[in-house]
């Protein structure tokens, strides 16, 4: 017979597959007048309706701003005064066409134009342009490396980073990155004066071969410069602040496919000479990055064929934390269908921004979603979508926040997208900040107007069932625990049973000195009824002897 509990599963089950099933099929669906549909997926991995954790508020393009449309814009990064720099990368001006093609504009967050970078200025880099002149004139640069490196304009510009008034540019088509503090000509029109220009390594350590091509730069707390070259596996390429090559870091893990563990087999029986011949397996290289305010170094890794290292949390060493505090187990992104009629629908992480408050919002390019985690890596919210309405996208590449609110870059629409934090995301958010604190207590008001607004939330439950944990309330710890954590209910079930044997020892200590003392006085009176038996059978046993001697 199957149990209540087990119908109640496998009616979740169904339930979710049909969710599941409508939203690929149907593609974007309205919920709350949202043009995406509001999910999210509960403990067991199933997804479920949830209400939106974020809105749309406003779609903003180039010609909003009052610079002109954008050209396949390539990222965004808010400084510290809150002002906006957009990486347009296709921007052509009123320039050489064959010279410049991008700019960096700049808005404050209400996107009021501050600025526009169109071109460089040299004038404090002589001594450098001086040795980049001897290199080309004595045949150690090539004319086209030459012409890159010291060009005044920008040749697609696809990352941009500040750290406090130096910006950083990674100039892709340039082969380069270009620190330079923001200023105006005589004209109103915006340049960069340059401060360093980090090119390709003339190291022993670099691969000359291998292409220098950034395309997203970062500079943490000792002003060290990351640059993420997406032709590179071996991690980010590292610069002092002096333009030294100082290596990589942050390199991937090898996937564990079949093909990587039988070579691993192979090479324990070959030769050294076999080994050799023997195709390498490299790891995926980065995709993205971010940096927080404690200087931990988050990185992306865009690969559809692969689970590892999707998003890693990283410390000066190079060490990924998440794995150290357990979460290499980890789904990043959206495990709703891998593949349907012909087509693969698996997450493609792009990007990564990490908020004020220590939320991971994570941009996947193949749905146009964001999936905000907090700082402990628990799905909150999924908004976003595919489509031509707004609040979707057709190619998502970058993802931004300012306080609560999430700004979307889609390059082919040429828009930034904000989205504003609902009023339920921002109950969530309050219980969730109070749960990671170890705040249970505090978080029950929040966890309760959760729940009552939307039933399917599932870390409501457990956040209440740690509060009722703490609280000593074991029954109430495992209602809420029952469908939701394994874990939390059996540690529950651990507490309630040893409180229940605690307060009845009483009764158990009587009722077991009862068994015992029923056990004995019926294994004396069972000894006294074997022993007349026996007494019987040995009498019977005589008199049978005595009449055979007679």
């Amino acid at each position: 017979m199957i149990s209540v509990p087990s119908i109640k599963r496998i009616a979740r089950r169904v339930v979710s597959a049909v969710l599941a099933a409508a939203m690929l099929c149907t593609g974007v669906v309205a919920y709350a007048d949202e043009p995406y549909t509001g999910y999210n997926y509960d403990w067991w991995g199933d997804p479920v309706p949830s209400q939106n954790g974020s809105v749309v508020d406003k779609v903003v393009s180039g010609l909003d701003i009052g610079c002109g449309q954008f050209t396949n814009p390539a990222d965004l990064y808010f400084d510290d005064n809150e002002n906006l720099y957009i990486a347009d990368s296709g921007y052509t001006g009123n320039y050489d066409t064959k010279s410049q093609r991008g700019r960096i504009v700049v808005t404050d967050k209400n996107f009021n134009l501050v600025n526009a970078i169109e071109y460089l200025d040299f004038s404090d880099k002589q001594e450098w342009l001086g040795e980049k002149k001897s290199q080309f004139d004595s045949g150690s640069l090539t004319e086209e490396r030459y012409s890159k490196e010291t060009s005044i304009y920008f040749n697609t510009p696809t990352g941009v980073f500040v750290d406090d008034d130096n910006v950083y540019v990674a100039d892709s088509e340039n082969e380069r990155v270009v620190q330079f503090t923001v200023d105006k000509d005589a004209n109103g029109v915006g340049y960069g004066k340059v401060l360093e220009v980090f090119t390709r390594p003339d190291d022993i350590y670099y691969d000359a071969g291998t292409t220098f091509r950034p395309e997203k730069v970062l500079v943490d707390a000792a002003k060290n410069v990351y640059i993420c070259i997406t032709t590179i596996t071996r991690g980010a390429v590292v610069f002092s602040r002096e333009g030294e090559f100082n290596g990589y870091y942050g390199a991937n893990r090898v996937e564990k496919t079949g093909e990587v563990i039988l070579n691993a087999f192979w090479k324990l029986i070959m030769t050294t000479e076999q080994i050799k011949r023997m195709k390498r397996s490299v790891p995926v290289e980065l995709s993205n990055f971010d940096i927080d305010d404690d200087n931990f170094v988050y990185t992306v890794t865009k690969n559809k064929n692969s689970d590892t290292d999707v998003l890693k949390k990283m410390n000066s060493a190079g060490t990924n934390i998440f794995i150290n505090l357990g979460y290499n187990e980890y789904s990043f992104g959206d495990p709703l269908i891998k593949y349907y009629r012909g087509t693969t629908y698996s997450s493609q992480i792009c990007d990564v921004d990490v908020g004020p408050n220590g939320e991971i919002n994570l941009l996947d390019l193949q749905t146009g979603r964001v999936f905000q985690y907090d700082d402990e890596c628990t799905l909150m919210f999924i908004f976003g979508g595919s489509g031509d309405q707004k609040g979707t996208f057709t190619t998502v590449n970058a993802v931004e926040s300012i306080g609560t609110d999430v700004y979307v870059l889609d390059s082919r629409k040429s828009t930034i997208t904000v989205f504003k934090r609902t009023e339920f995301g921002s109950i969530v958010h309050e219980a969730m900040s109070l749960f990671n604190a170890g705040k249970y207590n505090e978080a029950m008001e929040p966890w309760n107007e959760v729940l009552r607004r939307d039933s399917n939330y599932w870390m409501a439950y457990i956040g209440l069932g740690n509060a009722y944990l703490n609280a000593k309330d074991y029954e109430a710890a495992m209602d809420n625990f029952y469908f939701q954590s394994r874990s939390g209910y059996s540690d529950a079930f651990k507490s309630w049973r040893m409180n229940f044997i605690r307060d009845n020892f009483t009764l158990f200590a009587v009722i077991i000195i009862a068994i015992f003392v029923a056990i004995y006085v019926i294994s004396s009176i069972r000894g006294k009824a074997r022993a007349k038996k026996r007494a019987a059978a040995d009498k019977i046993l005589r008199e049978q002897q005595k009449k055979e001697e007679g």
